[in-house]
């Protein structure tokens, strides 16, 4: 009974700090995933936050093999998890690494950024 009571003292304790985190916006996941291979160009992209971000004045920033970069929009709640977007992509994108950098504002204007890659192999 002690070694659970401790163990759940101790996991409480780590849980603490993590608890504020959770109050920005964090990338939890996206389609195409980061550090993936896709084989055909993806249409949109689908990004999961930690919660709920404000679309109109988060954004996304795609950066092309060749180091061409531009900002994507709109960025759009998906109607099925108000975690998520979508922004769409440009049609016919050529095979290689693409850099996603986000930005993202909470509902609290915490404002937090990321990035991730993915390739396009065909």
């Amino acid at each position: 009974m002690r070694v659970l009571t401790a163990l759940i003292a101790m996991l409480l304790l780590l849980a603490a700090p993590a608890g504020a985190a959770f109050a920005h916006a964090h990338l939890v996941t996206s389609l195409p995933a980061p550090n993936s291979t896709v084989r055909e160009p993806p249409r949109q992209l689908w990004l999961k936050f930690t919660i709920t971000i404000r679309p109109t004045v988060s954004g996304v920033r795609l950066t092309w093999p060749d180091g061409h970069r531009a900002m994507l929009s709109p960025l759009k709640w998906d109607p099925r998890d108000t975690e998520a977007v979508t922004v769409p992509l440009p049609a016919n994108l050529p095979a290689g690494r693409y850099l996603v950098e986000w930005s993202a504002l909470d509902p609290n204007a915490h404002r937090t950024h990321g990035s991730f890659v993915f390739t396009i192999a065909r």
